[in-house]
């Protein structure tokens, strides 16, 4: 069995998976459509680049008690990396300067700088590697990090998913038309698109019995993980969910005769991925609480499964459940679901949490209460 046994984090709600998720419950919704706003996390950082600060310090909390990266395995999961450092040197060749150099600044633009920066700073020896799958990029860092475990290749591994504000990223989504004006609303009737934010998640995955053994106490246990593309569209998701639900049926596959108590959902705020994936719970989860919060978060691409994972393991380990940020009223494509509009007090045993991206990638983690 593949425990967590720590998570950590970096949002808009503040620093630390505490901040976050007691931010959630109490219905904060700080973030702002504008990017780079006073509220922003890139704001509050000193120094840069934002993306391996945030992932660095989400990775510290999650290794809390761990005196002994001996053996650690590191997986990043990242669409952008630090692609705002690319951008500053473009700049400055524009304005007719070049970099002096100039492969230096392609080197740590790349979406894998992160991880080997946290990694270097950690001074972990196991295996370290990045996924770059869009969005379901933390989740897909947490499915690798659960097989190095389980395969023998690390004693412990350490996922993380993290993404910083670019104008990359901005104004891309911004010429797809769906980047919202205001701060998004998940399934809600009057939701008209997403909105970007930043951040970082991690979780220290290791083997039950290892934990134990060094006095870790468990938050959740990892059961299961789906991973599943459809391919088929650049940008939008299946319409039936072929991908989605294949995913989710690959997780739930450790779950016979039982059903998912709640669904940390990926809910973008934009129609296409919020009828589809009402669509695949009504069919896969019928009788989850269902949650969403990029409302509060914004959209953090790469780090979403990552933050939305601990968000799914700390519902487990409170017995609490945050309200959907900015759910006003639902939209009639999403009844049959138990949208949750205000905090819950519940004592769920199995939470899913899912997430899907551009390319057709799909994925689903299920966590069972710890033991």
């Amino acid at each position: 069995m593949i425990a967590v046994t720590g998570v950590g984090a970096a949002s808009v709600l503040g620093w630390g998976a505490e901040a976050l998720f007691d931010g959630l419950l109490a219905g904060r919704a700080p973030f702002s459509a504008a990017p780079w706003g006073s509220e922003g996390t890139a704001a509050r950082l000193p120094d840069e680049p934002v993306a391996a600060a945030m992932a660095l310090a989400a990775a510290r909390e999650a290794l809390h008690g761990l005196d002994d990266p001996e053996g650690l395995a590191v997986v990043g999961g990242s669409t952008a990396g630090h692609m705002r450092l690319g951008e500053v040197a473009w700049e400055e060749v524009l304005r007719g300067g070049i970099p002096d150099d100039r492969t230096h600044y392609v080197w740590r633009q790349l979406c894998h700088e992160p991880t080997r920066l946290v990694r270097d700073a950690l001074k972990a020896t196991g295996p370290c590697l990045t996924l770059s799958t869009a969005c379901t990029s933390g989740a897909a860092a947490i499915g690798v990090a659960a097989d190095l475990v389980t395969a023998g290749r690390s004693r412990r591994a350490l996922a993380i998913g993290v993404d910083a504000l670019c104008r990359t990223t901005l104004d891309g989504f911004g010429c797809l038309g769906v980047r919202s004006t205001r701060p998004c609303r998940p399934f809600d009737r009057d939701r008209d698109g997403m909105s970007l934010g930043e951040g970082a998640g991690a979780l220290l995955l290791e083997d039950l019995e290892t934990a134990q053994a060094r006095g870790a106490v468990p938050l959740a246990v990892l059961s299961g993980y789906g991973n599943a593309s459809d391919a088929y569209h650049l940008t939008a998701p299946h319409p039936e969910g072929r991908g989605a639900r294949t995913a989710i049926r690959a997780a739930l596959g450790a779950l016979p005769g039982a059903t998912v108590d709640f669904v940390c959902a990926h809910a973008t705020g934009t129609t296409l991925n919020d009828q589809m994936e009402a669509r695949v719970l009504r069919e896969t989860t019928p009788n989850a609480a269902v949650g969403a919060y990029k409302g509060a978060l914004g959209h953090t691409l790469g780090a979403a499964g990552a933050l939305e994972a601990v968000i799914a393991v700390l519902v487990l380990q409170r017995g609490r459940i945050p309200p959907s940020t900015g759910l006003v009223t639902p939209d009639p494509a999403a009844d049959g679901l138990d949208l949750v509009r205000e905090a819950r007090e519940a004592q769920p045993t199995w939470a899913l949490s899912v997430n899907f991206a551009f390319g057709g990638n799909n994925t689903a983690l299920l966590f069972q209460r710890a033991p």
